[in-house]
């Protein structure tokens, strides 16, 4: 199985957390900061707002860690509790002692989160990776999952543009270096948008991204996005959201779009204009006022 994912050096680890609590001291309103042990190591989970509304669960996109939902926290708490999850194998404050190398461990690792906070029931906000963890989640537990909602999701239904795999491979595993990282994060987000990457309160949370990409070494099993079945996702009568980018650098975000209304026909698809990967950087207002609508819903 070879070492879990970690940090290649405590410094590194420090470096990287003194970014992270710079985007929680940016926060717009109050966190609490907790670990909860999972038989995959401990998960690292920021909660925000009234505990006395009903939970939601955000899954991050890979290497962006929960700070990436900071911003967005009105608009999530607005009518819930959020438990925000530190993916564990991936950069954040989770510590993995085992590897997520497969569906059905995600949806273990996610259960004993998830049994752990006492959240039988919710709905789930995810993004990129953690839409496709929260779509395998969704089938094998629908029990679990009131409604499920994807911000710019990979893989799922259409395949990663090879080029983008192989200059990923390249910048960020094979000749990592601080500037050829901050350029390959920069490609995420559309051309005219990527100034916010450098201003508050993306500043902390992007750094990390580049941190993390420069210092932790990922377990070569960890999940990654690829194409999956999601006819039982069709058949569970899961409200489902989906907003995807037109401009993707990752996809086809047009036939992404297409594929999920082909798939998900009762699924609310919105394709963006003018957003790549980052869209909650590139059109955040478009992405608030599409998860207000969706869960405000009873």
């Amino acid at each position: 199985m070879g070492r879990s994912s970690a940090f290649e050096s405590d410094e590194a680890r420090a470096d990287y957390c003194r970014l992270y609590d710079e985007a929680v001291a940016l926060s717009p309103l109050r966190l609490e900061e907790s670990e909860v042990r999972t038989a995959f190591g401990t998960t690292h989970v920021l909660t925000a707002g009234d505990l006395s509304k009903p939970p939601l669960v955000a899954l991050h996109g890979i290497s962006i860690s929960s700070t990436m939902w900071l911003p967005m926290l009105p608009t999530l708490t607005a009518k819930h509790h959020v438990r925000m999850l530190d993916v564990v194998g991936d950069s954040n404050k989770s510590v993995a002692t085992a590897v997520l190398s497969s569906p059905i461990r995600v949806v273990e690792w996610i259960d004993d989160v998830l049994d752990s906070l006492a959240v039988e029931r919710s709905p789930v906000v995810s993004c990129s990776l953690g839409a496709w963890m929260a779509t395998h989640y969704a089938m094998e537990r629908p029990e679990r999952v009131e409604r499920l909602a994807m911000i710019g999701p990979a893989g799922i239904v259409s395949p990663m543009y090879t080029k983008w795999l192989l200059s990923a491979m390249l910048k960020v595993n094979l000749r990592p270096s601080r500037a050829g990282i901050e350029t390959f994060v920069e490609s995420l987000a559309m051309e005219n948008t990527r100034p916010r990457l450098r201003t508050d309160p993306w500043r902390p949370i992007i750094q990390q991204v580049i941190v993390g990409m420069e210092t932790f070494r990922r377990n070569w099993r960890e999940p990654r996005p690829v194409r999956c079945n999601i006819e039982r996702l069709a058949a569970s009568g899961i409200p489902v959201l989906a907003v995807v980018g037109r401009d993707e650098t990752l996809h086809n975000g047009a036939l992404m779009a297409q594929r999920f209304r082909q798939q998900l026909p009762h699924a609310e698809v919105v394709l963006v204009d003018d957003a790549n990967h980052l869209i909650f950087v590139d059109q955040p207002d478009v992405v608030v006022q599409q998860l207000e609508k969706f869960l405000a819903v009873p």
